[in-house]
């Protein structure tokens, strides 16, 4: 039996990688639809479940700053010795300039008795001087160095105390929640119903709901990152009038574009209304829906980002933690000088049916 169990997990891994093949373990089924109050209960088992998730990844973040602090010690530790040599020397040919030694030996090419010793001299004094400029010139790039380590030693430092608050403000939104959702629980009328609930809904998301998320977000940024690809065809789209460019884009258009770029995208389709874009697929039993704007962004480059506002699987809200991860993880913006490089965008806005981009020439 052991053995059986074994191979079965095999082959679902395996099918787990093989792009497309991948069939989710159905979600929990109920005898009737969910109250409101088991809804609540259920999205803050979700909110538990990814808020911890994200509590892993600060973690993680907070070991590595940790770790970065070190090794930056170590390294402006080791530049403080070497620099102190390079002070004693740097010290040294001031001193002597100071104290009259350099214009004792300028006055050697004042008093020279033959052209030789005038050569001589000159050859000398120019050792002389090229070994002090290359003495002042490390003291100063050591000291530079230790300013530049110093600063970023610092912000280090910063960031680390950043991460560490987070943290302890997401453990502490986690205990507020947990109380919350016991507090729930208790007072049910079938409180082992209500637990059961909770924990197969938890249970899913983790082998399949999150997995499933992720894998149409794939899809979607890889789609979008060819887009400026497909505008090039479309040079309807564009319309220029004096130095001034616009481009209008349907979503209609938008939706053509996405089912043709992936099987998982055929379910999923894009609306634009006024301020607004929405996003929703449906693959089986599991749904998702997001709403979200864009906004143009000059840094670190000039685009069209996408700002996710909320995000619904199967009904239930998910948190800010997991439509921040996906946000940074998969990008849904949409960059104009891919397309055309003298192009940047100006502007944006939605209307229904419509994303509207003004373009200006630019770098």
């Amino acid at each position: 039996m052991r053995r059986l169990a074994l191979f079965a997990a095999a082959v679902v891994f395996l099918a787990m990688l093989i792009p497309g093949k991948f069939v989710p373990t159905p979600p929990p089924a109920y005898a009737e639809p969910l109250s409101e109050t088991t809804r609540q209960l259920l999205e803050k088992g979700l909110s538990v479940v990814e808020i911890d998730r994200e509590i892993e990844r600060i973690s993680g973040l907070r070991e590595d700053t940790e770790r970065t602090i070190a090794q930056n010690e170590t390294k402006l530790a080791e530049r403080q010795v070497a620099i102190a040599a390079q002070r004693e020397k740097a010290g040294r040919v001031l001193r002597a300039y100071y104290m009259g030694r350099k214009e004792a030996m300028l006055g050697m090419l004042v008093n020279f008795k033959s052209l030789a010793g005038l050569l001589r001299s000159w050859d000398l004094m120019d050792t002389i001087f090229e070994s002090d400029r290359r003495t002042l010139a490390d003291f100063n790039r050591e000291y530079e160095e230790i300013r530049k380590g110093q600063d970023k030693l610092k912000k280090d430092k910063d960031e680390l105390s950043r991460v560490a608050a987070e943290l302890a403000s997401q453990r502490e939104r986690v205990a507020a929640l947990q109380s919350e959702i016991q507090s729930a629980i208790d007072g049910s009328e079938n409180p082992a119903l209500a637990q059961k609930q909770l924990e197969e809904m938890q249970a899913y998301w983790k082998s399949a709901g999150l997995y499933e998320v992720r894998r149409h977000f794939s899809a979607l940024a890889k789609a979008m990152n060819k887009l400026p690809e497909w505008m090039k065809d479309h040079p309807e789209a564009l319309k220029t009038k004096g130095l001034s460019t616009t481009l209008t884009l349907t979503d209609a258009q938008l939706n053509e574009f996405l089912r043709g770029q992936s099987e998982l995208l055929k379910d999923f389709t894009v609306a634009f209304k006024p301020n607004l874009v929405s996003l929703h697929g449906k693959s089986g039993a599991l749904e998702v829906a997001v709403t979200g704007t864009y906004t143009v962004e000059n840094e670190p480059k000039n685009a069209i980002m996408f700002h996710m506002g909320s995000l619904v699987f199967n009904g239930l809200t998910l948190p800010d933690t997991t439509r921040d991860d996906l946000v940074r993880d998969f990008d849904l913006g949409f960059y104009p000088q891919q397309m055309m490089a003298y192009l940047k965008a100006d502007s944006v806005s939605l209307e229904d049916g419509k994303l509207i981009v003004k373009l200006k020439i630019g770098k």
